[in-house]
């Protein structure tokens, strides 16, 4: 009778560690790779609020025959969060119509009204001297008083001075999450752009 002699065979400790090592490696890439998305996504969610809180304020000024003012916070509000609000005023002074309730909307996570030193003007070309940079010509902030009229322009309280300009966003000290949504006075156009880093640098 023949006898089978079975050798027991495994991995090396060196085999186990350089295994252990390519998923430590691949593992801190993911975690890398998640975090970056995060943020990706909470200044999306930041570019897409404002850009629909824009846009709601044009719709509810043209569908309602009322003007609808517009407030962009320059500054964190008690929450610790920047806003985006807007409120539909009376139609006209002589009328029993109310202004309707402040509608405010905050920024999602540790994203806010921000330029980075380094990310240029958008292709709009209105200007980068702020975060929030609105007027005719722009300022700081913004005038005080801007709004949606029931014809679709962006104006300041009298109707007919036409402002145009830029917001800004993003998470500090991370360019790359830069986004900007321009608004068009006489049009009341606005658009959306994503900071690249590469070539011309902004895309819609």
């Amino acid at each position: 009778m023949r006898k089978t002699i079975r050798t027991e065979r495994g991995f090396t400790l060196l085999e186990s560690v350089v295994v252990i090592g390519i998923m430590m490696v691949l593992m801190g890439i993911a975690i890398i790779q998640s975090l970056g998305t995060m943020e990706s996504y909470q200044v999306n969610s930041a570019s897409n609020i404002v850009v629909s809180q824009l846009r709601v304020a044009e719709q509810l000024a043209i569908s309602q025959r009322r003007p609808v003012r517009i407030w962009i916070d320059t500054a964190p509000e008690s929450d610790n969060r920047y806003h985006v609000k807007y409120q539909v005023q009376p139609a006209g002074t002589f009328t029993t119509e109310t202004a309707g309730p402040v509608v405010s909307v905050p920024l999602p996570g540790p994203t806010q009204f921000i330029l980075e030193s380094t990310v240029p003007d958008t292709p709009m070309g209105f200007g980068n001297s702020a975060a929030v940079y609105l007027g005719n010509p722009p300022v700081n902030g913004g005038p005080s008083i801007m709004q949606f009229n029931p014809t679709g322009t962006f104006t300041d309280n009298s109707g007919t001075n036409l402002l145009y300009g830029t917001v800004f966003i993003g998470v500090p000290n991370l360019p790359l999450t830069a986004r900007a949504v321009t608004i068009m006075g006489g049009t009341g156009r606005v658009r959306a752009y994503r900071w690249t880093g590469v070539g011309t640098g902004w895309v819609e």
